[in-house]
């Protein structure tokens, strides 16, 4: 079943490797920033995820999308954007027949390349809102999980999308760069790639590649990524900061 949805995902990896890391901020905005701009009734709240719910963001957003279902009878979503493909399905289901659905999980599959392991730990301790690894078949994935208990706004909805899929895009150029070795400076140089990417690009044009007053939501996330990778790296290094003290009950 996932080889339905993988060839996209292959294919976009083939251009990162051919092209090098390029900004996930970048390419979603490329990819969805109109469409993503014009949302109607981002602040009206949907109480669950369906494709009666979700399906009409996908639309404004202008990703295609259908269902299909897996051959236990589970229904999910396969959707589109740009050269990416996805997979959108609904849990914690309160309903008979998968309905009243208050959990929505996201996942991308990459195949042509071998990802490293430090590589895809690095980018599990920068980005907290995603989970990234590699299946049984030593394929890389990505995964984003959100919770409608009381409601969801469709903005939110969006905007959870719209930062699952630049996430997925940065994770894929990661992995088409990676280090070929495990070492600890290179995991350090994984960690902190994408923010020293950022910097050196102000750098070089003395302006912010994401100026406050201008940046959207999106954008301003994307940063925001990039400076709790380096307040953790320093809360690591600092001194007096609390450390939780887990009892071995082997000692």
């Amino acid at each position: 079943m996932k080889n339905k949805f993988a060839i996209l995902s292959a294919a976009a990896l083939a251009v990162f490797v051919a092209t090098g890391a390029v900004s996930g901020g970048a390419l979603a905005q490329n990819q969805m920033g109109a469409k993503s701009s014009g949302l109607s009734n981002p602040a009206n709240v949907v109480k669950d995820f369906s494709v009666e719910t979700v399906g009409p963001v996908l639309n404004e957003l202008g990703m295609a999308w259908q269902v299909d279902r897996l051959d236990n009878g589970a229904q999910f979503v396969i959707a589109s954007s740009g050269s990416l493909q996805y997979v959108l399905f609904f849990t914690a289901c309160q309903g008979a027949g998968g309905t009243g659905c208050i959990g929505m999980q996201a996942v991308m599959f990459f195949t042509g390349v071998e990802p490293n392991p430090q590589t895809v730990q690095a980018f599990n301790a920068k980005i907290p809102f995603v989970t990234v690894g590699v299946d049984q078949d030593g394929e890389a994935f990505i995964s984003r999980y959100d919770i409608a208990d009381y409601g969801i706004p469709r903005g939110n909805i969006a905007s959870s999308i719209m930062n699952f899929l630049a996430s997925a895009e940065m994770f894929a150029a990661e992995l088409a760069a990676g280090h070929q070795t495990v070492s600890l400076d290179g995991y350090a140089s994984d960690l902190a790639a994408s923010q020293l990417n950022r910097r050196a690009t102000e750098a070089l044009t003395g302006v912010p590649a994401h100026a406050r007053q201008t940046a959207n939501r999106f954008q301003r996330h994307e940063v925001g990524l990039d400076e709790g990778a380096e307040m953790i790296r320093l809360l690591l290094n600092a001194d007096g900061v609390a450390r939780n003290k887990v009892d071995n009950k082997f000692d």
